[in-house]
């Protein structure tokens, strides 16, 4: 996902409002929507592809199409006003997400964003910036201070609930930690409901801390780990701050939801001509 051009960098405000660049790009092409916002989901980029991981040059060719087709590329902030107080934005609106904070997204995908003067927004995982206790390098906050200050954006894919854990004694069945009361081996017995709202609210609360200390972020958003989520869930995350919620479901966003549809393109199975099939499916 990347390649690297020139660009102005000025001091940019982090909403990325709608330019004329843009306004006039999407009138050389046929509005394929109007008043709706498309936003892609990514995870991570590297040569080797494989699952959620897609080569540099896959993302660049899905770029290189989005500004050779007439998609207007908006930020996350732009869109949160779009879904919550129906603001305006331009037709064939699209929104680029990440997710998980890899590492790989300054070292791919940046440059690549750059070239094509598109916004993007990456939820992170907030344990593992803090502590780089995995296997692939995930960003750190240094970093994510400077892009930030270069435009891009970032927000909440919970501080340590993205895992799935034993529902049962016997550990064969598992479920994403955010949604669902786990087994506590030390206790020998699962969850209590109020101890699984105790997890979940310490954990939300503790994100959007660590989001305001090091980015002071200003906006809460969430995007749920494995697109998983319970109605207690999202409550005390809303408890925490958090106006705007992001789900793997495929679809298109209109305005007046607080939770927000997303399209997986990061996958290897999809080619230059798939991706744009999949960007027609919706309007």
């Amino acid at each position: 996902m990347k390649v690297i051009a020139a660009l102005l960098v000025i001091a940019i405000a982090i909403t990325w409002p709608v330019s004329k660049y843009q306004l006039e790009a999407s009138a050389n092409k046929p509005a394929h929507y109007k008043n709706k916002v498309i936003v892609l989901m990514y995870h991570h980029i590297d040569e080797k592809e494989s699952g959620a991981t897609i080569s540099p040059s896959r993302f660049g060719t899905h770029m290189k199409l989005l500004k050779e087709n007439g998609y207007n590329v908006i930020s996350i902030e732009q869109f949160e006003d779009f879904m919550q107080h129906k603001a305006k934005v331009p037709d064939n609106a699209v929104v680029i997400t990440f997710d998980d904070g890899y590492e790989s997204f300054d070292q791919y995908a940046v440059p690549i964003l750059k070239k094509y003067n598109f916004p993007a927004t990456h939820f992170v995982i907030g344990s593992s910036s803090d502590h780089q206790n995995v296997h692939t390098k995930h960003l750190t906050w240094d970093t994510m201070r400077k892009l930030k200050g270069e435009g891009f954006s970032f927000y909440s894919h919970t501080y340590n609930q993205h895992d799935y854990a034993p529902l049962d004694k016997k550990g064969k069945k598992k479920g994403p930690m955010l949604s669902n009361p786990i087994y506590l081996p030390d206790k020998g017995r699962v969850e209590t409901k109020k101890e699984y709202m105790a997890r979940v609210e310490a954990d939300a609360q503790l994100m959007e801390k660590r989001l305001k200390e090091e980015l002071n972020n200003t906006r809460q958003m969430l995007a749920f780990p494995y697109g998983a989520f319970s109605p207690t869930a999202k409550q005390l995350e809303k408890n925490a701050g958090v106006t705007l919620f992001f789900t793997v479901h495929p679809g298109i966003n209109r305005p007046g939801s607080d939770e927000a549809f997303r399209l997986n393109a990061g996958t290897p199975a999809l080619s230059g001509n798939k991706f744009l099939e999949l960007l027609k499916k919706y309007g």
